[in-house]
């Protein structure tokens, strides 16, 4: 998980306006994971570090949900000024799922699970969106397998050049040529197809809103 952190009062997790002015103004783009963590001078680690080293947030399910999300650090002294993370600021250290209209979904405090963490990013997604969490999962690990098979030959592409490097012939070095070059269009088409589904599998797609 790649996490921003925030120095300030930011709109980058709350507006800072009214309800009022907010009904007016643009959503976030994204949802957003929030971890509130207590700031002190004195500790001898720094408390942002423990996000990144907790097993939870290591668990692939998380990693590959979390790419849904803004994920986004502030300490507790900041959140406390924030109009939406203001309640959630003394329970420090605690995550906060926030919606797209900056409503708050669920707050984890305390202990971490990545089951626990999971669920409140399949809630959260599932407000706002058609995506499926679960299903991204699936499909991610579908590429991942595929994309270990890229590097395989990526790796055979590499022997086969430095072969072309140690060959003498002229005649054996234009047909190991001609297979390296056959190769390597093979993994760049197997590469873009691969992008090109990954892409998709994180591509929002807001829930229609319905008409009575």
């Amino acid at each position: 998980m790649r996490w921003t952190d925030v120095d300030e009062v930011s709109k980058a997790i709350t507006t800072g306006m009214t309800e009022a002015e907010a009904a007016k103004s643009n959503r976030r783009a994204r949802p957003a994971v929030v971890f509130i963590y207590k700031d002190n001078a004195q500790a001898e680690e720094d408390p942002r570090a423990e996000i990144e080293s907790h097993k939870a947030f290591r668990d692939d399910s998380v990693a590959i949900g979390a790419r849904f999300f803004d994920c986004l650090r502030i300490d507790n002294e900041y959140a406390a000024k924030d109009r939406i993370l203001k309640k959630y600021a003394s329970m420090a250290p605690v995550l906060v799922f926030v919606r797209p209209n900056f409503e708050t979904v669920k707050a984890i405090r305390g202990r971490f699970s990545a089951r626990g963490v999971f669920a409140a990013m399949c809630l959260t997604m599932k407000v706002d969106y058609d995506n499926c969490v679960r299903t991204a999962v699936k499909k991610q690990r579908t590429l991942l397998k595929e994309i270990v098979k890229i590097d395989k030959l990526r790796v055979k592409a590499n022997k086969l050049s430095e072969k072309i490097e140690d060959t003498k012939s002229a005649a054996k070095r234009g047909s190991l040529g001609k297979q390296l070059e056959k190769l390597e269009k093979q993994i760049d088409a197997k590469q873009t197809s691969v992008s090109e589904r990954e892409s998709k599998i994180y591509d929002l797609k807001p829930v229609e809103a319905t008409t009575s």
